[in-house]
């Protein structure tokens, strides 16, 4: 179990840098939005969903990370 949980571990860090890279990317267009609309800046719906997907993976990871030292 040890060996797939590792596995498993370093795909989820995968997982965890691209929701990284979209939720920065995600922040610029919410910042050019706002200011486009000379509006404070707001999060999308979207934005909120990846943030969120962001700390689920984090959990599955340190999750993971646990059982393949087991």
């Amino acid at each position: 179990m040890s060996l797939h949980a590792g596995e498993f571990a370093r795909e989820m860090e995968q997982v965890n840098r691209a929701l990284a890279e979209a939720a920065v990317l995600l922040a610029g267009l919410d910042q050019a939005d706002s200011a486009r609309g000379l509006r404070p800046p707001a999060h999308s719906p979207l934005r909120t969903l990846v943030e969120q997907a962001e700390k689920s993976a984090a959990r599955v990871t340190e999750f993971l990370r646990a059982e393949s030292r087991t």
